[in-house]
């Protein structure tokens, strides 16, 4: 942390790559594709050879711009199937202290936004803390963007933090001056350490009191948190082998998209060029201006008169010969979602049939299911880890009903529409072989805990009585039990095709041969 010094300079130099990188991420989720590709467009090919072209259709650079916004579609599909449905949190000896850092803390947004940035940065930064005023104190587990984020690592093992540095600069009126500041707040294990910088445009100059600024009158220099680890959580993507951050799932597709891109610009500025029609005919068509000596085509008739030797006036068709430009655009698309391990079927085009059934559309869906599953690992024992730290600050802090709550298991969905048909059947076959409870069906069906699942059997069981025992038979014959059945002695099971042969398997009495 040697750059948290006097007349060192903020962001330290080797982070601004980094940092530059965060940016570009930004412009290409926005559509703002033009900031980041200089060379997006350019029809300086074509200008040199056609005066016609360039005075017609001269503009201002990035005057067309057709973004093809992939980066959006990637990270809101991954989003959307790994969190947009929240995960489901559950622990026996700690439910109201877990909902309640769960609405406190609006975790099913936190988690989204984390995920958008886990794809769109290469890292999700969560922080857990405190707040112990308003009308609903205790912790809250909050999203942070990565840009401000500076880790200190174990330079023996890139993966272990020893620290982590929260900084960032802003502006503030202070006396008849307004100041430049460099706020920081360095998470260490079971501490968090505040201070203030005064800033001379990119230099540190002093550090200062926290209390000159009105924001942060009341945050005291040192905290104990009480935690046995830093405040702070880390989820990295995939990583380069030594390196500290994790790779952008945009760096892979951002050639492609680029391509794709300029071919469909370069297509369209033809078809643009080529859209204004041109005729050729006789010479006759041809007036001179008397003024400038100028020979331009006259039409302000329709008839134009045709010698015998002269050829009749006719629009000129243009064949742009654009197939290939075409094939390159498909399987340009058909690379992105190779890369991606996206299916056309992800994003809602089924050009390729219909699914028949929530089965087949994860057999269809196999590689991006894999990939949220790669996602959701990564997550799953940080979360854990960051809900047992807002417990811990919770006990801390005396709140109501507050204990220390620590997740075994939590239940991640997978963010594809239920086959809600296809499972009932699934469930009715495992029930009634015996592979499984009714109870323990109803949970995966409806989605409910054990007592609610137990509560609704009640329920069933009310609303619809099992049907009547069977009244205890004799002994007797084929042809008596068909006598006896007629005048009602013995009740027909219900959905029963062969009640004979349902008796005689249930063992209360013997046919007799013949």
């Amino acid at each position: 942390m040697n750059w948290l010094t006097p007349r060192s300079h903020f962001p330290p130099e080797d982070e601004k790559g980094r940092l530059l990188s965060y940016d570009k991420y930004n412009l290409l989720y926005e559509g703002r594709h033009e900031a980041v590709w200089g060379d997006l467009w350019d029809l300086a090919d074509i200008e040199d050879n056609i005066d016609v072209v360039s005075t017609f259709f001269a503009r201002i650079y990035n005057g067309k711009k057709l973004p093809m916004n992939w980066f959006k579609v990637v990270t809101s599909v991954y989003s959307d199937m790994v969190v947009g449905e929240p995960p489901r949190l559950m622990n026996p000896d700690g439910q109201t202290e877990l909902d309640g850092i769960v609405e406190r803390s609006d975790l099913s947004v936190v988690l989204y936004n984390a995920c958008n940035n886990f794809i769109q940065f290469g890292n999700a930064i969560m922080k857990v803390r405190f707040v112990g005023t308003g009308s609903e104190p205790g912790s809250i587990i909050e999203n942070i963007d990565p840009s401000i984020w500076f880790p200190v690592v174990n330079p023996d093992n890139v993966n272990e933090y020893v620290a982590h540095v929260l900084a960032w600069k802003f502006k503030e009126q202070i006396g008849s001056s307004v100041a430049s500041l460099l706020r920081t707040e360095v998470h260490t294990a079971g501490a968090i350490d505040n201070h203030l910088y005064w800033m001379n445009g990119d230099e540190i100059s002093h550090e200062v009191e926290l209390n000159i600024s009105s924001k942060y009158i009341n945050v005291p220099k040192h905290i104990e948190t009480g935690v046995p680890y830093p405040l702070v959580f880390v989820v990295s993507n995939i990583k380069k082998r030594n390196d500290v951050y994790g790779i952008s799932d945009y760096d892979s597709i951002e050639n492609l998209v680029k391509e794709l891109e300029t071919r469909i610009i370069k297509v369209s500025s033809i078809l643009d060029i080529h859209s204004r029609p041109a005729m050729t005919g006789p010479s006759s068509m041809l007036t001179t201006d008397m003024e400038t000596g100028e020979e331009t085509m006259r039409m302000n008739g329709r008839f134009f008169a045709v010698n015998k030797d002269e050829d009749k006036p006719e629009y000129i068709t243009w064949d742009g010969k654009l197939d290939s430009s075409f094939q390159e655009m498909d399987r340009l698309v058909s690379m992105i979602y190779a890369v991606t391990d996206l299916n056309p079927a992800a994003i809602g085009d089924f050009s390729g049939g219909a699914v028949a059934s929530g089965s087949a559309l994860r057999r269809l869906l196999l590689r991006t299911i894999s990939h949220c599953n790669r996602i959701r690992v990564r997550f799953d024992q940080v979360l854990k880890r960051a809900i047992k730290a807002a417990s811990i600050l919770d006990v801390n802090g005396r709140i109501k009903d507050a204990n220390v709550v620590e997740l075994s298991i939590i239940s991640w969905q997978d963010g594809l529409p239920s086959d809600d048909l296809e499972n009932s059947m699934i469930e009715q076959t495992r029930a009634n072989s015996g592979l499984t409870s009714r109870s323990s069906a109803i949970m995966r069906l409806d989605g409910c805990t054990r007592e609610e699942a137990d509560e609704e059997m009640e329920r069933i069981k009310r609303e619809a009585p099992l049907p009547q025992q069977w009244a205890k038979p004799v002994p007797m014959s084929g042809q008596d039990i068909s006598n006896a059945s007629k005048q009602g002695g013995i009740e027909k099971a219900p959905l029963m095709p062969d009640i004979v042969s349902t008796l005689k398997d249930i063992g209360y009495f013997k046919i007799n041969s013949g």
